[in-house]
């Protein structure tokens, strides 16, 4: 394929939030009534679709942005602590951005958080940095179409969740999705991704980018 824009998601995906994340939950958990979870059921929670979640957790819709708002501020003071999901991916994003794609991020989270991380890890490789809302990526998908003059088929999204796989095949972008993040891989593979990797290199080998010097598992 043909690809000129690489976009990523940031939590389970660049960033490993899931331990501050549960932390946060687990202190937000009494004040909107939800029930607290174990790492154990977390682990459970990882083979439902975001959808499924909310349901299994009895969590009210209309709390849910409020909730994220909270849940955002308390990760915007505690970033410090959240490290890559894989040690490699800023040699990984590097060679990506230099060999001539166009590189950014969409996500559910704040773009404050994400630029705090992206500042703190000294990483300045990326073009834009979209919240994507509660509505889903495809509106945004559809603004980095219109200001980089790209087709559907000139964009790869790389994700970790169900809901970037269903957000990518609604745009009809392909999506590269990480075995690593908030879904477990047997889940993702149901829901047809074009590609699932369990190491950032094989990011390079599907952009067609040789990458020869950067080796290890992470």
């Amino acid at each position: 394929m043909n690809y000129k824009c690489v976009i990523f998601d940031f939590d389970g995906t660049l960033a490993d939030t899931e331990k501050v994340n549960f932390r946060i939950f687990q202190e937000i958990a009494d004040k909107y009534k939800i029930k607290k979870i174990s790492l154990e059921e977390m682990k459970k929670l990882k083979k439902l679709s975001a959808l499924e979640i909310i349901d299994h957790l009895n969590i009210k819709k209309r709390n849910i942005p409020g909730m994220m708002r909270k849940g955002r501020r308390r990760l915007h003071a505690s970033i410090e602590e959240v490290k890559w999901c894989r040690e490699k991916w800023p040699r990984i994003i590097r060679e990506i951005k230099e060999s001539g794609y166009t590189v950014g991020i969409i996500t559910s989270n704040s773009k404050k958080n994400v630029r705090k991380f992206l500042k703190n890890k000294d990483v300045n490789y990326f073009e834009f940095v979209y919240n994507s809302g509660l509505s889903g990526k495809e509106r945004k998908i559809k603004k980095v179409m219109r200001k980089w003059k790209l087709s559907n088929e000139e964009i790869l999204y790389v994700g970790d969740e169900i809901r970037d796989i269903k957000s990518s095949h609604n745009m009809k972008v392909h999506i590269a999705s990480v075995d690593w993040g908030y879904n477990t891989r047997e889940s993702l593979e149901r829901n047809n991704p074009d590609y699932i990797i369990e190491n950032p290199k094989e990011l390079l080998e599907i952009l067609g980018i040789n990458g020869a010097d950067i080796i290890g598992k992470n």
